[in-house]
């Protein structure tokens, strides 16, 4: 079987997609070594292969057709075409970062990380905004649908019933990137908690710095790293004048690679989520491998993966957020059983089972 991947998230710094599309392919590419992985970038940047890093295994192959994404993307939602076949040769395609292209005869899988932009659209970009009126028309079209959460196949199944028989749930892997490391350079001074993934509103940063901020007028020497990329719809400088809180207290790195993310998880006393929507969130499932307790809210799909693992708090109760890093952090009893369930916890979602799955999908949808 020849396996077409929209590989446009393994563009640039890699985030959670990035990551999703980059594991996927290297998983399925090692459990079935006879299929051939194509991955189509759709994107103009690909004339200068600027930055495509796709799994380097001998069947895994990449097809750099300039594809100039806004374009393409105009064409498809107007005239439904240029079709997949005019771009890659395949006998299913997967997109994995929600946008496909129509097809003739190829059938489409698509993959439904959270449907945010549906219930919180203030809280996104237009770009990501404009996906409530893009998807029904795609999924409607597509063979297959795949969520990373049973939370995610709910919400889609109440927002779009007609597809509802086409979901299946996938869950992700780890990154696997929860090693220890070198310590960083300007590594933070422990003991500090641990923010991880990019500095939008639904990840809900007040309540972690209203946590902090209790936690440091108890007299609590605990810290807060914010390690991930910046949203241009939150400031977070804002935030943190309002609660007067700044270097020491909390240290923010900005986007950073995995071997710092991997030094970082390593030194943390707690990962701090205080997310309010998710659609599975890796980042638990890399702290519970890497043996640190979590700490986050009941919404989303953080129940769902955490389990009984984590401790986990209302959305907007600062003070039991602040207990809870608390007792993650210092609590020793805590800490060692929260570490021993993180760890069977995260061993339940392998990329392994993520391929055996998903290729027993593309076999039942391809005739």
């Amino acid at each position: 079987m020849r396996i077409g991947f929209d590989g446009t998230p393994l563009l640039g710094p890699k985030t959670g997609v990035g990551w999703y599309t980059h594991e996927l392919i290297d998983a399925m590419a090692k459990l079935s070594p006879t299929d051939e992985m194509v991955v189509f970038p759709i994107s103009w940047r690909t004339a200068r292969h600027l930055n495509l890093d796709p799994p380097h295994r001998p069947n895994v192959a990449v097809e750099r057709k300039l594809a100039p994404a806004r374009p393409l993307w105009a064409m498809w939602d107007r005239v439904q075409f240029p079709p997949v076949e005019w771009l890659v040769d395949c006998d299913v395609f997967h997109a994995t970062n929600f946008i496909a292209p129509p097809s003739r005869r190829v059938p489409i899988v698509v993959t439904v990380h959270d449907i945010g932009f549906v219930h919180h659209p203030e809280a996104v970009t237009p770009d990501v905004r404009r996906m409530a009126r893009l998807l029904p028309d795609i999924l409607r079209r597509a063979a297959a649908i795949i969520t990373v959460s049973a939370f995610t196949r709910q919400e889609l199944a109440a927002w779009l019933p007609e597809v509802a028989d086409r979901i299946t749930v996938v869950y992700n892997g780890s990154h696997a990137r929860a090693r220890p490391a070198a310590t960083p350079e300007r590594a933070p001074t422990p003991p500090y908690a641990l923010m991880l993934g990019t500095l939008e509103p639904r990840k809900n940063l007040p309540l972690a710095l209203d946590a902090l901020r209790i936690l440091r007028d108890r007299g609590v020497d605990l810290r807060l790293v914010l390690a991930g990329g910046k949203s241009s719809l939150l400031d977070v400088p804002s935030e943190l004048r309002q609660r007067g809180l700044g270097e020491p207290e909390v240290t923010r790195t900005g986007y950073i690679d995995d071997a710092r993310v991997a030094a970082l998880l390593a030194g943390a006393r707690v990962l701090t989520f205080p997310s309010l929507y998710e659609g599975f969130g890796m980042p638990l499932l890399e702290a519970m491998e890497a043996g640190i307790p979590v700490v986050g809210v009941r919404a989303g799909a953080t129940p769902e993966t955490v389990g009984r693992a984590g401790l986990l708090v209302e959305p907007g109760d600062a003070e039991g957020f602040a207990d809870a890093m608390e007792q993650a952090a210092f609590d020793e009893a805590a800490r060692d059983r929260l570490i021993a369930a993180g760890r069977v916890q995260a061993a339940n979602f392998t990329w392994s089972r993520a391929a055996a799955s998903t290729l027993d999908l593309y076999r039942r949808v391809v005739p």
